[in-house]
C-alpha cells in the first residue's frame, strides 16, 4: 500500500540516523535523488549517510556531495550503533541494494520510495508513483514537507535526476509539472544545460572507442524495429574504457530512424547485463520483467545467466513478441 509522503516526512523527521540507499549500476535519477534529499536531511540536523553499492559513475562525480557516497564495506566500517531509518531509492527488491540488504534488514524502519512500473511491495513506509518522470520530482515534493528550503546544492542533484531520466526533456515521461520543477529549480541557480554538458557532452576518450566499437557491432533487424549491439570485456580493454564508459551508447540505437526498441548487451561480473530503451508504443518495462528485471516504459533493464549469444537470442525473441503484443511492426 502506498503511504502518504507527510507520514514519510515525519518519519523522517523522527528520525535520528538515516542511511539512504542507491540501487545497483546507479544512474543520475537514483543519484541526484538520494543526495538532495540527504542535503535535506542533512539540514535538519540528521545523522545521514549515502551508500551505492557500485560507488559512483565518473560523469555524475560533478554533483554536490558524491564524494561522500560509501560503498556497502566503508559504511559498514563506520557505522555506529542502531540504524532509525533506511531509505531504499529505486530498488524494487531488496537485492537491488547489493551489499547494503543486510543493513537494510537490521534498519529499525525501511522507507521505500520509486517511481519504476513494478511496484516494490516491501518496506514499514512505501510511497509509489509511476506517472511521474523521475523520483527527483517525489523527492522534491518530500524536501517541501520536511520544510527545507532548495538551495544550490540541492537544485543541482534535483535537475541531474529529472534531466536523466526525461532524456533532457526528450521522453513521453515529461509532464507539464516537469517543466515547472525544472522552472522553479533554474531560478535556485541551476540551468539544464550545465547538467546535460557534464552528462552527455562530456564524453572520455575510453567512452569515444567504445562507442566505435559498439556502433561496428550494430546489429538492425530486417523490418528496421529493432537495434542491438553488444560491449564485451575484451572490447572494453581494446578501448581503454571503464564499464560506465559505455554510458549513453543505446541512445544513440534509440535515435535511429524506425527504431522501436534498441537494447545494449554488456558482459560483466554478475553475467549479461541488457538494457532497453523502446518507443512507438513498445514496453521495455515489460521486457524486462519477464527476465526478472523493471523499469519504465521507455526504459529498462535486467541481467541474466548465460552465454551472450544465448541471452540475446533469448531477449530478441522476446522483444519481437512484445512488438507483435503491441501491434507494432516485427521481423
Amino acid at each position: 500500500m502506498t503511504n502518504t509522503l507527510q507520514r514519510i516526512a515525519t518519519t523522517l523527521a523522527e528520525a535520528r540516523t538515516i542511511l539512504i540507499i542507491c540501487h545497483i549500476s546507479p544512474d543520475g535519477d537514483c543519484l541526484g535523488s538520494s543526495l538532495a534529499l540527504a542535503f535535506a536531511l542533512g539540514r535538519l540536523g540528521k545523522e545521514v549517510s549515502v551508500g551505492s553499492p557500485d560507488g559512483v559513475p565518473e560523469i555524475y562525480r560533478f554533483l554536490p556531495g558524491s564524494e561522500r557516497i560509501l560503498r556497502a564495506e566503508e559504511w559498514g566500517a563506520r557505522a555506529d550503533g542502531e540504524l532509525d531509518v533506511a531509505v531504499m531509492v529505486e530498488c524494487s527488491t531488496l537485492d537491488r541494494a547489493g551489499g547494503f540488504k543486510d543493513f537494510v534488514l537490521q534498519a529499525r524502519r525501511v522507507v521505500n520510495l520509486d517511481h519504476h512500473m513494478t511496484q516494490p511491495n516491501y518496506g514499514d513506509l512505501l510511497y509509489w508513483d509511476p506517472q511521474v518522470s523521475a523520483l527527483g520530482e517525489i523527492v522534491y515534493d518530500l524536501i517541501h514537507l520536511l520544510g527545507v528550503e532548495v538551495d544550490g546544492a540541492i537544485a543541482t542533484c534535483l535537475m541531474t535526476a529529472i534531466v536523466t531520466d526525461t532524456g533532457a526533456f526528450r521522453f513521453p515521461n515529461v509532464s507539464p509539472r516537469t517543466l515547472r520543477i525544472a522552472a522553479d529549480l533554474m531560478e535556485r541557480g541551476v540551468h539544464p544545460s550545465e547538467v546535460v554538458t557534464q552528462v552527455y557532452d562530456s564524453r572520455s576518450v575510453g567512452s569515444a572507442r567504445i562507442l566505435g566499437l559498439a556502433l561496428t557491432n550494430l546489429k538492425v533487424s530486417p523490418d528496421g524495429s529493432v537495434a542491438w549491439t553488444v560491449i564485451t570485456q575484451k572490447m572494453l580493454e581494446e578501448a581503454g574504457a571503464k564499464p560506465e564508459d559505455a554510458t549513453g551508447i543505446i541512445q544513440v540505437l534509440r535515435g535511429i530512424r524506425g527504431v522501436k526498441v534498441a537494447l545494449v548487451f554488456e558482459e560483466n561480473a554478475e553475467g549479461i547485463k541488457v538494457g532497453i530503451r523502446a518507443r512507438d508504443g513498445a514496453r521495455a518495462n515489460v521486457i524486462a520483467e519477464s527476465f526478472g528485471g523493471g523499469g519504465h516504459v521507455g526504459a529498462g533493464g535486467f541481467t541474466l545467466q548465460g552465454t551472450l549469444e544465448e541471452v540475446v537470442e533469448r531477449t530478441l525473441r522476446r522483444v519481437y513478441a512484445e512488438l507483435h503484443d503491441c501491434g507494432l511492426q516485427s521481423a
